[in-house]
């Protein structure tokens, strides 16, 4: 290639050496024939000086690559591909011999035999290994088998020359005490085996090659023969007359049914005459060429035997008075005479594809003679198996099958429902008319072992489920083919999900083994559906029957699929319609109206006869940019997983001024967070749509949570204004005062949205208003966050509490100013009456409590008090006091404080006395306020004894504390008997205990007293901190074992402890009686390493993926191979069963 291509780094090639070190990258070239890229191999050898070979990842030597007739290219070539060559170097001893192989290097002077057999040793070596390598390959593709035996022969060829060459010069060749005559034997042996190498390759794929067997439509193997030797003449092509018998294509799995021979042997017919013979021989002479001489040698393996043709074996059960007497007699000459015919006209090639296509085959029938109705498979029956292959069997290999008890059973079945069973085209036609009836057809179909093509219609009015779980049945029993007539409308979805969650593609043919479904009268009266993989297609129904192949039609759907990202606009669409018409007419489909192509991302329906997608789905705006310039959409919808619409969206909205219907699916539980985009889509659309939005969490399942009447905008008005949205800019024609107070613009005629967990901004505080306006007492719960309000957004906010009765209200308390009064009077506008959850959170918390004056007193259920997470705020005594007035009011059933604290610390005492625990449920402190309320003697000891008090008065089940920090140098003796009380009326799931040293506060016994006490039973988190880890481990060697998800040993900084061996045992006995989820070692280390293997050991795999170790941890860890080799082995265990569930 021209030196001027450029070097684009993606074009270069990297190499790399033996040991993994990277080498200088070559620039790869481009193969104007078939578009692939490749390296020249001179190239590789003056970048790397005394290179042998290459080789893969895997050890496998790279070899030359080939063209189109199956030679090596000239110059020689190496393909690119994106990872990285090995370059093995010469392992010759001599300057000489590290320059390469270079062929007719005539200029080398060997002064020695040393310096001679290194030299061949080298090629007689590469040659040895060509051979072996294509011995072991003879069951592989076409291609790959050529590409080896050229490279064989090019070496072969190279080192025969050298041999001769030295042989001239009069040196002595000696390789491992092997001289010239002995290497020369060894080749000659290798080359005469070569041939049949080759042979078995041919055969093996042109018997093997069969993709997606359950398509073909005939037998594909067939002889073509001349119908009468004797009328034969040479000179005059007229006299030249052939007949095509097909043969009994008997698969010998596992030697069944030994009482009959089990070879491949003629059908027992007459055969067929040809229609347009020199037509049929341009398009299948190289096929039939390569059948006869497969007949004539014979062949075998694993699953076929042909035996030679001189064994006329080929003959069996074939009755001279049906297949011609002359054929019985001469079929020896007939295929002789046959095969120099075709020699003649189709000289021998080699070719990638040796077998026979479905296309191929099918279209095989079309060349026979045959009268309609007349047996066109040459007396063969059709069966297809377990793996969907497909055999053409005569009547004797195919009877054991036949005569079946299960297939008597489906038969009488069948007949009884006004149906019928062709055995020799494998297809089923029956009539049911209920669901017991269904699943007693889909019974009898499980118990054949064959697989049929069946036809159903259904006399009842079925529902989805009915239509899912049938098509779902069949689909079990090996059916890949699949009609059904009496399908209604009734079961699909109305809406966006009509065309987003198609039943037949999305939850059948996407998740099952049928390929081609075809409805009836669907979804009008004489018109079709058809269903493939990746598509669907509406069509008018013709008269007479369908002449189609599904494979066929797939392949060109598919070419049409591929070409759609390159359509440029409305033209183009119309001229892509023209031309899939006319395709799908030569398949048999004329009224073709409607193509549907399902992709990953999006979903796009296609009207042929106007040219112009008129309905798209998609994934995230994952469209290509050809279905959105189609200007013809009038239903779009689209599934987000995050919230960005990209301007090409919009832009497309503008483009299809026709646009009728928007559905936006999202998963999420706030509407408003979509408020933005809503506006955006209202302002860019000229003309007026309905916008739905759907919320897609598991446990709504799609329900429409909104539906709006949206007005266009004239795009002659105004475009200067700014609407400030979550922290952008949107360029809208009104001002922010205009669009929230126009409600005629937008009409909600739904709304089933009754949550705002996030924020509002002043606009879509306007929305809201809008909504609540003409949906009052629709919203139950509200995120209410000032920090983002104006005095406007504040009004419309106060307008929603009005209409609302809320149970659910979060208050953000942000820093308030001079919104206090606005705030003050906005929450007077709260209906507390209705109130059952009240939040408080934030950085102003105090500031907020000030403003309920006079305070409220709802009956909350839940009460959380919330600070910022950075900052513990300090609650005043004031602020105590309207807490404790607030759980007094109520029957909490739960109480959160997170990230607080209490000015006063004995103030958690009036906080404790204010709890009802005989209603109390859960009750979560975090670490900041956990700590406080620990130190607190008086407030512990209270609340241990009204739990016991609580216990012994009521029969309820015990409270649920989410987490408790053990830290025993803050506990005094009567606060450890307290700890014991709330152990034993508690649930308990989190537990942190910090580790300092026990000795210390001389209080072992009762430490462990204390740990007998936590409830291990239903414990989850288990952390262990300080610098104590090991004394603390050996006092839980006495607990029951728990069945832990998380364990986190935390040490401290620096390292100074290490876990002896038995603390380790204690840890494993964890791991064993655990069901852990996640593991972590921070600044703790073994005090012998090799416990790790120990460890690791014990853990299932599916923990490894949170198997967490601190720096000091992990460099002890990967210091013992065992331990790194194990961990490795499970995870790539569990990898391994991840890919295995996720495939089923």
């Amino acid at each position: 290639m021209a030196s001027s291509e450029p070097t684009d780094p993606l074009l270069l090639h990297k190499f790399k050496t033996e040991d993994g070190s990277p080498l200088p990258s070559l620039q790869s070239h481009l193969c104007a024939e078939t578009g692939e890229r490749y390296i020249l191999w001179s190239d590789i050898q003056r970048a790397f000086n005394g290179i042998d070979h290459l080789e893969t990842e895997w050890k496998t030597r790279v070899l030359f690559t080939i063209n189109a007739d199956g030679e090596l290219h000239c110059p020689l070539r190496i393909r690119h591909r994106k990872e990285a060559y090995v370059v093995v170097i010469h392992r010759a001893k001599h300057k000489n011999q590290t320059q390469g192989f270079r062929h007719g290097q005539e200029d080398s002077q060997y002064q020695s035999l040393d310096d001679i057999s290194p030299s061949v040793k080298h090629l007689f070596d590469t040659c040895l290994y060509l051979y072996n390598h294509l011995e072991s390959i003879t069951d592989d593709e076409r291609e790959t088998f050529q590409q080896a035996i050229a490279n064989t022969r090019y070496y072969h060829s190279m080192l025969v020359e050298e041999i001769e060459r030295l042989d001239r010069a009069g040196d002595t060749i000696l390789v491992d005490e092997k001289g010239r005559g002995q290497l020369l034997k060894e080749l000659h042996d290798f080359q005469q085996k070569a041939p049949e190498w080759d042979y078995r390759n041919i055969y093996h794929n042109t018997l093997h090659s069969k993709i997606t067997q359950w398509d073909y439509a005939a037998s594909a193997l067939f002889l073509v023969l001349p119908c009468d030797l004797n009328s034969w003449d040479i000179t005059d092509p007229s006299t030249h007359q052939f007949r095509l018998h097909f043969l009994c294509d008997n698969w010998n799995e596992n030697g069944a049914h030994k009482d009959i021979p089990q070879h491949v042997h003629l059908s027992n017919h007459p055969g067929y005459s040809l229609k347009r013979p020199e037509e049929f021989f341009r398009n299948y002479g190289d096929y039939i060429l390569r059948v006869l001489q497969m007949i004539k040698q014979g062949y075998s393996d694993d699953y076929y035997d042909i035996p030679p043709l001189e064994t006329l074996k080929i003959l069996w059960n074939c009755d001279p008075n049906i297949i011609g007497s002359h054929l019985a007699m001469d079929i020896e000459s007939l295929v002789d005479r046959a095969i120099s015919y075709f020699l003649e006209l189709s000289p021998s090639k080699w070719r990638k594809e040796l077998g026979l296509s479905q296309s191929k085959c099918r279209l095989v029938k079309t060349y026979l003679d045959v009268q309609d109705g007349d047996d066109a498979e040459g007396s063969l029956c059709r069966l297809i198996d377990h793996r969907k292959d497909v055999y053409w069997k005569c009547q004797a290999h195919a009877k054991p099958e036949l005569r079946s008890e299960s297939l008597e059973h489906l038969k009488e079945f069948v007949r009884g429902h006004g149906g019928h069973v062709d055995m020799q085209q494998a297809t089923i036609r029956v009539e049911l008319g209920s669901i017991a009836e269904a699943d007693e057809f889909q019974a009898h179909l499980y118990s054949f072992e064959y697989s049929f093509d069946i036809s159903v219609k259904l006399n009842w009015k079925v529902t989805r489920s009915n239509v899912k779980n049938l098509c779902k049945s069949i689909a079990r029993a090996g059916v890949e083919v699949l009609e059904l007539d009496g399908i209604t409308l009734d079961i699909h979805p109305q809406g966006y999900d009509h065309y987003r969650n198609n039943l037949f593609y999305h939850e059948i043919i996407a998740d099952t083994d049928l390929r081609f479904i075809m409805l009836l009268n669907y979804p009008r009266p004489q018109e079709l559906c058809i269903h493939l993989y990746h598509y669907s297609l509406q069509l008018k129904k013709s008269p007479g029957p369908l002449s189609h192949s599904w494979t066929d039609i797939w392949d060109d759907l598919n070419k049409f699929g591929s070409s759609v990202s390159l359509i440029q606009g409305p033209s183009d669409w119309s001229s892509s319609a023209t031309e899939l018409k006319s395709t799908l007419q030569s398949h048999g489909l004329p009224g073709t109206y409607m193509a549907t192509l399902y992709k990953v991302e999006w979903n796009a329906i296609f009207n042929l006869n106007s040219g112009a997608v008129i309905e798209a789905y998609s994934l995230d705006t994952g469209w290509p940019k050809s279905v959105l310039s189609a200007e013809s959409i009038r239903t779009l919808g689209v599934h987000l997983s995050s919230l960005d619409f990209d301007q090409e969206f919009f832009d497309a909205m503008r483009a299809n001024a026709g646009l009728r219907d928007l559905y936006v699916s999202y998963y999420g539980h706030n509407i408003l967070y979509y408020t933005e985009h809503i506006v955006r889509m209202w302002h860019e659309s000229s003309s007026p749509f309905r916008l739905t939005l759907l919320d897609r969490m598991e446990d709504t399942r799609g329900r429409v949570v909104a539906q709006l009447a949206i007005r266009g905008i004239d795009w002659n008005g105004p475009r200067d204004s700014t609407i400030g949205l979550q922290g952008r800019h949107i360029k809208t024609p009104f001002s922010q005062e205009q669009v929230t107070h126009e409600p005629a613009d937008i009409v909600f005629t739904q709304w089933d949205c009754d949550h705002i967990f996030t924020p509002v901004s002043d606009y879509s505080a306007g929305i809201l208003d809008m909504v609540t306006r003409q949906h009052p007492s629709v919203l139950t719960l509200l995120t209410l966050d000032v920090s983002r309000l104006s005095l406007a957004g504040l009004n419309s906010i106060q307008e929603v509490l009005r209409r609302s009765y809320l149970e659910h209200l979060n208050i953000v308390s942000s820093a308030v100013h001079y919104k206090s009064k606005s705030i003050s009077h906005l929450l007077d506008f709260v209906q507390w009456s209705t109130l059952k959850s009240l939040v408080l959170s934030g950085s102003s918390i105090e500031a907020w409590i000030n403003l309920w004056l006079p305070p409220v007193a709802p009956r909350l259920l839940s009460l959380q008090i919330q600070g910022a997470e950075r900052n513990v705020q300090k609650l005043s005594h004031s602020s105590v006091l309207f807490i404790h007035r607030l759980i007094c009011s109520s029957s909490l059933v739960e109480l959160c404080f997170q990230n607080v604290q209490l000015l006063e610390k004995s103030d958690w005492d009036l906080i404790v006395e204010s709890m009802d625990v005989s209603l109390l449920q859960t009750l979560d402190l975090g670490e900041h306020d956990f700590m406080q309320f620990l130190s607190v003697s008086d407030a512990i000891t209270r609340f241990g004894s009204r739990l016991e008090a609580a216990a012994l008065d009521t029969d309820r089940p015990k409270m649920s504390l989410s987490s408790f920090i053990l830290d025993f140098a803050t506990l005094s003796q009567s606060s450890l008997e307290s700890v014991k009380k709330i152990f034993s009326y508690c649930c308990l799931e989190k537990l942190i205990v910090k580790c300092d040293d026990p000795t210390d506060h001389s209080i072992s016994d009762p430490v462990a007293r204390v740990l007998d006490f936590v409830p291990w039973s239903t414990l989850k988190y288990l952390c262990l901190t300080g610098d104590s880890i090991n004394q603390w481990i050996q006092l839980l060697t006495k607990v029951d074992a728990p069945r832990l998800k998380s364990l986190d040993l935390c040490g401290a900084q620096p390292v100074h402890q290490k876990l002896t061996h038995s603390s380790v045992l204690v840890v494993e006995r964890l791991i064993s009686t655990s069901v852990l989820t996640e593991l972590h070692f921070q600044d703790v280390q073994l005090q012998d390493p090799h416990d790790w293997v120990l460890l690791v050991e014990k853990m299932h795999p599916s923990m490894l993926g949170n198997f967490r170790l601190g720096r000091s941890s992990h460099e002890q860890f990967t210091s013992i191979q065992d331990a790194v080799d194990i961990e490795f082995s499970k995870r790539k265990q569990w990898w391994i069963k991840q890919r295995e569930d996720d495939s089923e």
